[in-house]
């Protein structure tokens, strides 16, 4: 009987202890995960970017009008400038950029005229920059527009 006994109480205190450290390694674990999820999980920044690009379609020789403009609560200062690329692939090529504003006053905007020198799609997509100062400096991408799509014809 005293080695029953024994056996059970070995028994009990074992059990006791993986419960404590189950309940331990679970605690650890959800702060991990917790961390690991703020880490992970981005801050995102309120703001806007919009184009538009008008008339639709043109003929070869006429002009586009681009005109768009964005803010983000995320920037001091910002730049938004206008980017175009002719057909559906290929790099982006910068038209025109707007004046660097402070973006808790205003909105940073871009106004440009293009001519449309050859048949086929047109497109054109609004890059609102961060930069360092109000100055310029090292610009980054904060958001773009969708693409506006335009028949030249």
């Amino acid at each position: 009987m005293t080695h029953q006994t024994k056996e059970a109480r070995n028994a009990r205190a074992t059990r006791g202890n993986l419960g404590r450290r189950g309940a331990r390694l679970a605690a650890v674990g959800a702060m991990a995960t917790a961390a690991a999820v703020l880490v992970v999980t981005p801050a995102f920044a309120k703001g806007s970017a919009d184009l538009t690009a008008s008339p639709n379609p043109v003929k070869v020789g006429q002009t586009v009008h681009v005109k768009g403009q964005g803010d983000s609560d995320g920037l001091r200062y910002g730049q938004f400038c206008a980017q175009q690329r002719v057909g559906t692939k290929g790099a982006w090529h910068t038209v025109k950029c707007g004046h660097i504003v402070e973006m808790g006053g205003a909105e940073a905007k871009v106004d440009a005229t293009v001519k449309a020198t050859h048949k086929g799609a047109l497109q054109f997509r609004g890059v609102l920059y961060g930069v360092d100062g109000p100055r310029g400096g090292h610009p980054y991408v904060d958001r773009t527009t969708d693409v506006k799509t335009v028949r030249v014809r």
